[in-house]
């Protein structure tokens, strides 16, 4: 039992992080300003496990923001207050009877939009000795993130642009898609959702090869959120590599039982180079934390990493050349560089100065053979869109400078050979740029927020897609096609022989700040608001690490009466996924080889040895 231990351990470990990242983002507060830092004081108190809960939704739902408030000492706030788009509020506690000010009292604010707009806040205390914040780094923390799409209709679609057609249309419905990801011929399609990795070979695309799921079931607290994790596959197609939860794991394309899984916390993105020889992942977290806001890299063979390197800013993007030899990273707040790594070391071979005032470097990514790397960033006052940085200097090759309209950009991606790089913005500009020069060689505007985009191999066309939920194929000769798709286009791929164009929907890169959408400008009566599927009550209760259930009933229960409970619902839930995972590969691994011994589902040593094995 011990491998089913170790599955209801890693529940709570992915709970609790789930919980513990905060988009960056950057408010409109006015060219150059950034919220002054506070001096410190070794009498001030503690802001800790601060937020907003929940972190996306739709307009009149009911949103509250909470900190809780620690001193030392025990005394009482003389404040607790909300910076909220530009505005301070004070806020009081959640219960009016708590004075445990040592143990931490929970304050919150309760705010229900009535129309999509961006919403961005910090708090701030005081006990009369010293003041303290929580949610800013350089700017206020951003959220909610609201939608007019409920994200109940996510999709996986695979066209041929050889016909024009989809020859795959996968529901996912309120899972996200993280990460597309096909193999050079396009015979291969590996794709990360929020609570699993699947495998499609697109000559049979009726349905998976296998599907992965993760042990946190069907939490709703792992759907959405900023950091999306990610998915990679290598040339030959042989080899798949994504993060899911803390996890990243690697699989041969013949099974959905891992080869190996290694626990490095969320991910914003994962590589592999096309020989399928090296692996790695850029991850989120916190300045203080050594062992958060990582670039990792992976020989394959092992899953203890070959090296790791610290950024005071989340690493937002990795790329790596086609022989792993070189990777390329970029950085959130407050470090906001482009950095370039060889495999031999994790000390940078490149290190940019910081290329934004206060606003991530948002992606990254290298050419074949490891010589010239692109970046683009999340703008800002002073900020270029677009930088061709060489791994010989930090000073850029050149940079794009697009003054006139400063907006974010999230979508980025290189040839092979570096000849043609193509780059799209949150406002719908989308250029095509020649290495050669910082000129764009041709230029789109689209009427929505574009967060995804690849270029084919050859540089002969773009496939973009946003808000508007269509994928644009733009030819450098000038044609456009285009097709509808449910929700968001978040993700994109094209296989390097151009033949096919893989789509994922989903949220994550519309994370940091207002979107041009079809509701943006309409307010809503509000006459009947949502409520979130989790209690506020209960959200607290799993993030102080007491709630043994995402969706029991926040009423006082007996405690073993609430493990039973607890421990019934994650039995239910595996055998559900055990299912679903021996019927999606059941030609490929028979009824068992998941890693998890499962007697309620019936497994035992004598008909399930590959889990129920003597050592477990």
């Amino acid at each position: 039992m011990k491998k089913l231990f170790l599955g209801f351990l890693v529940l709570f470990v992915l709970l609790a992080l789930a919980f513990s990242v905060r988009a960056e983002s950057k408010p409109n507060l006015g060219p150059g300003q950034v919220i002054p830092k506070l001096s410190k004081s070794v009498d001030a108190p503690v802001l800790d496990g601060g937020g907003v809960y929940p972190q996306w939704g739709p307009p009149c739902q009911r949103y509250i923001y909470h900190t809780t408030y620690k001193d030392k000492e025990g005394r009482p706030p003389e404040y607790v207050r909300l910076y909220f788009n530009g505005n301070w509020i004070d806020v009081g506690k959640q219960n009016p009877n708590d004075n445990n000010y040592k143990k931490g009292v929970t304050y919150a604010y309760e705010f229900i939009p009535d129309k999509i707009s961006g919403n961005f806040f910090f708090f701030e205390a005081s006990n009369g000795k010293g003041k303290t914040r929580e949610g800013i780094i350089d700017s206020p923390g951003n959220g909610p993130v609201l939608f007019e799409s409920d994200f109940l209709h996510n999709q996986i679609v695979l066209i041929d642009k050889s016909v024009g057609k989809k020859i795959l249309d996968y529901p996912t419905e309120n899972e996200w898609i993280g990460g597309v990801a096909l193999s050079d011929d396009g015979r291969y399609l590996a794709v990360k959702t929020s609570l699993k990795v699947i495998l499609f070979d697109t000559q049979k695309p009726e349905k998976p090869v296998w599907i992965y799921s993760s042990q946190m079931g069907d939490s709703p607290m792992a759907i959405g959120g900023d950091v999306k994790g990610g998915v990679a596959i290598s040339g030959d197609g042989s080899k798949i590599f994504a993060s899911l939860g803390d996890q990243v794991i690697l699989f041969n394309k013949g099974s959905n039982r891992p080869v190996w899984q290694s626990s490095v916390g969320n991910a914003y993105n994962v590589a592999i180079s096309k020989d399928g020889n090296y692996v790695a992942a850029a991850t989120a977290g916190s300045e203080s934390d050594k062992n958060t806001n990582l670039m990792v890299l992976w020989n394959s063979k092992s899953e203890k990493p070959l090296w790791q390197y610290h950024s005071s800013g989340n690493f937002h993007d990795v790329s790596l050349s086609q022989d792993g030899k070189y990777l390329a990273g970029a950085t959130g707040c407050p470090d906001r560089k482009a950095y370039i790594f060889e495999k031999s070391s994790n000390k940078p071979i490149m290190q940019s100065e910081q290329l934004t005032y206060d606003s991530p470097v948002s992606r990254s990514k290298i050419t074949a053979d490891g010589s010239l790397a692109v970046f683009n960033t999340d703008g800002g006052s002073n900020s270029s869109m677009l930088f061709l940085f060489s791994k010989d200097s930090k000073v850029p090759v050149w940079k794009f400078n697009n003054q006139s309209n400063p907006r974010a950009s999230r979508a980025l991606a290189v040839t092979p050979d570096g000849g043609f790089i193509g780059v799209a913005n949150m406002t719908g500009e989308t250029f095509l740029f020649a290495k050669e020069r910082s000129v764009p060689l041709k230029s789109w505007r689209l009427n929505a927020s574009t967060a995804a985009l690849d270029i084919a191999d050859d540089g002969s066309f773009l496939a973009v897609g946003g808000t508007d939920n269509k994928v644009y194929l733009l030819e450098r000769e000038g044609t456009k096609t285009e097709f509808d798709l449910n929700e968001f286009v978040q993700e994109i791929d094209i296989s390097a022989n151009g033949k096919y164009i893989a789509v994922g929907t989903g949220g994550s890169h519309y994370f940091f700040e207002e979107i041009s959408s079809p509701g943006k400008n309409k307010v809503f009566d509000c006459k009947k608001i949502v409520e979130p599927k989790v209690s506020f009550a209960e959200y607290l209760k799993i993030q102080k690490g007491t709630g043994f259930s995402a969706v029991e009933s926040a009423k006082p229960v007996n405690i073993l009466k609430q493990i039973i409970l607890f421990f019934k619902k994650i039995f239910s839930s595996k055998i559900a996924e055990n299912k679903e995972n021996k019927e999606s590969n059941q030609e490929i691994e028979g009824k068992c080889g998941n890693t998890i011994c499962e007697p309620m589902a019936g497994e035992n040593e004598a008909n399930c040895p590959k889990d129920c094995s003597g050592e477990d």
